[in-house]
């Protein structure tokens, strides 16, 4: 699909999309021109996965990075992993009464 598919696909904006491809975010589709690629399902599952870190989560840009990194190549260590992506996340709120 292009990147018009994508944002009806996800429900991201279109300039959104570029932006997380800008910040590395999202990965590269596959170019099919100079200035066109195609993207798949693997797209609107990363997409998801962003909008979830950066919304209801509240995430930065940043922090929703280090956790993507996190989870794209946790190393060895899988609990040192997680040990460093609980530490990305903001402290927990009470919540509201």
């Amino acid at each position: 699909m292009r990147i018009s598919g994508l944002a009806d696909a996800s429900g991201v904006a279109v300039a959104t999309i570029k932006f997380y491809l800008r910040e590395g975010l999202l990965h590269p589709g596959v170019a099919t021109s100079a200035t066109q690629a195609t993207y798949d399902d693997s797209h609107v599952r990363r997409l998801r996965l962003i909008r979830a870190l950066t919304g209801p989560v509240g995430l930065s840009v940043q922090q929703a990075r280090t956790i993507l990194t996190l989870v794209d190549d946790p190393g060895d260590d899988l609990y040192a992993s997680l040990g460093r992506a609980v530490g990305a996340l903001p402290p927990a709120t009470a919540p509201a009464p």
